[in-house]
């Protein structure tokens, strides 16, 4: 199933034969221009993720797992990127860079 961003997602179950035990399974297949801001999104817990929307939305910025774009703010409120460009950021690091924020390898960014 594909979205409007590009990214083609399934969610399902895993179960174990013979028993009762069940798995939720997200799969998520990103454009290459976007994966880097998928890995970001789901390396991180979501400590590390707000902290990096945080970070962006001071910069002017709506982070996602499909891209950085320039805020815009809308009605009610609410933060929106109707007919704004995704940045154009190809490495986990540039995004890290971008935000202002330490480079954490995979592994650190249960914080």
């Amino acid at each position: 199933m594909g979205t409007d961003s590009g990214v083609d997602t399934y969610f399902g179950f895993c179960t174990y034969p013979g028993r009762e035990l069940r798995h939720r399974i997200d799969l998520k297949v990103y454009p290459r221009d976007i994966y880097a801001f998928g890995l970001v999104a789901w390396t991180g817990n979501d400590v590390l993720n707000r902290r990096l929307r945080l970070q962006a939305e001071s910069k002017g910025f709506r982070l996602d797992d499909t891209g950085l774009f320039p805020a815009t703010q809308g009605s009610g409120g609410k933060w929106g990127t109707k007919g704004t460009a995704n940045m154009k950021l190809y490495t986990e690091r540039e995004v890290f860079d971008f935000l202002g924020v330490p480079w954490l390898e995979p592994h650190e960014r249960n914080l």
